[in-house]
């Protein structure tokens, strides 16, 4: 959850530069100027040039710095880093995404590794700049790319490295979960019993063998300038798991994110992509709205405390797609 609004502008330098929004900001990053003097070092030896400029990245769910890194040989890269000691969790994520990154094919539309470096509690990942741009909402040439990109990746067969998807889901017990602590409001009372009907058996339909990078949203892609293709960003959740599972969450995010022609062409976008795949697609994005649901009920978060909104607000949003689709998935539309 690391992007930018542009590729970086080096025809002025360093002095030009200023920071640049990157998706939805949960915490405060710190700037890439504090990341340990020996971290920043051990970056530009790893990258083998000297750092002689940086932007500072904000937004997305990690307190560490993000930055693009101007380099003396000319490249531009970006970065990000976090001390396990601020938090535990952003730190794995890195360790993790490293490795990831390492045994995805060439093909696929990714961002490449160049460096990871461990420091003391800290860790810092470098990777290729992935050219591009997202606005605050989908379009719908933002939608083909990433549906593009994302069918791109699934054509892949999933690295031996990557667990099954059913490892890399969680809280999809959401909607059983509402139901034992008792709904929130009419709608939930009304829907939650259904939607956990239809998400049951989850581990199972959700399997298959197909590269999976399961945490498709909008500020998680860079999209060309040409709006004709797309980058995947973010890769720490990467699984194996059934080849509709990005465009599923695709579907899920367009309406959750919004579009740009507002809530009714979101929810028909998202509805016309999920009527192309498997019903198990469908059941999926009902599993999301559970997932979002229980988490912004019971899961309080000292370092991002405004998550819990952003999540109930992308459940509420689903709620018209959630109830059509649990329609369709008892008395399947023909056609």
């Amino acid at each position: 959850m690391y992007h930018w609004s542009a590729p970086l502008d080096l025809t002025d330098g360093p002095a030009a530069w200023h920071g640049i929004a990157c998706g939805v900001t949960f915490t405060v990053r710190a700037p890439w100027a504090d990341t340990p003097e020996p971290v920043r070092t051990a970056v530009a030896e790893a990258l083998g040039a000297s750092i002689v400029g940086h932007v500072d990245l904000h937004g997305g769910m990690s307190p560490g710095p993000a930055a693009g890194l101007w380099l003396g040989d000319g490249r531009q890269v970006f970065v990000k880093a976090v001390s396990a000691d601020v938090r535990a969790h952003n730190h794995a994520m890195i360790r993790q995404e490293s490795a990831i990154l390492d045994v995805l094919p060439a093909s696929v539309p990714a961002p490449r590794r160049l460096a990871t470096v461990v420091h003391g509690p800290w860790i810092a990942m470098a990777t290729t700049w992935a050219d591009g741009a997202t606005a605050g909402s989908w379009t719908d040439a933002s939608i083909a790319a990433v549906a593009g990109a994302c069918r791109a990746a699934s054509g892949h067969r999933a690295p031996g490295l990557l667990p099954p998807v059913a490892q890399r889901v969680f809280d999809f017990d959401g909607w059983v979960r509402v139901q034992a602590i008792g709904a929130g409001d009419d709608w939930e009372a009304a829907h939650a019993g259904p939607a956990a009907e239809v998400v049951a058996g989850w581990e199972r339909w959700t399997a298959g063998d197909a590269l999976v990078h399961r945490d498709v949203r909008l500020d998680n892609t860079a999209v060309g300038a040409e709006g004709r293709s797309a980058v995947l960003l973010d890769w720490a959740y990467a699984a194996a798991g059934a080849r509709w599972i990005d465009l599923a969450q695709l579907a899920a995010d367009v309406v959750a994110t919004g579009h740009v022609l507002g809530p009714r062409v979101a929810a028909d976008r998202a509805y016309r992509l999920l009527r192309t795949l498997p019903p198990a697609a469908s059941r999926f994005v009902v599993g999301l709205a559970g997932m979002w649901c229980i988490r912004a009920a019971t899961v309080r978060h000292a370092v991002m405390p405004e998550i819990a909104t952003w999540r109930r607000a992308r459940t509420v949003a689903l709620r018209p797609l959630v109830t059509r689709l649990i329609a369709d998935l008892r008395d399947p539309p023909a056609g």
